[in-house]
């Protein structure tokens, strides 16, 4: 639940694909991440009853998966 005028901080990687991983730092995992494109979200967002009110893009840090990563500032409309 969220307040009228609440803020929502959205993160995610950037693409259209799903990487499935079978171990991940040494566990056994059946685990899937799925990519999503920002204007997707945001327009997802807009439906959802809320307004973008900043994004940002980056690319990956030394030592992370080497993937762009997306944030998402979203208020919910009155």
């Amino acid at each position: 639940m969220l307040r009228p005028g609440g803020r929502l901080l959205v993160s995610f990687h950037i693409g259209s694909e799903v990487r499935h991983l079978d171990q991940w730092w040494g566990h056994a995992v059946d685990v899937d991440f799925h990519f999503f494109e920002p204007p997707v979200i945001a327009e997802t967002l807009e439906r959802a009853g809320f307004r973008t009110e900043m994004r940002l893009e980056r690319m990956s840090y030394p030592g992370e998966a080497e993937t762009g990563r997306a944030y998402l500032l979203a208020r919910r409309r009155p």
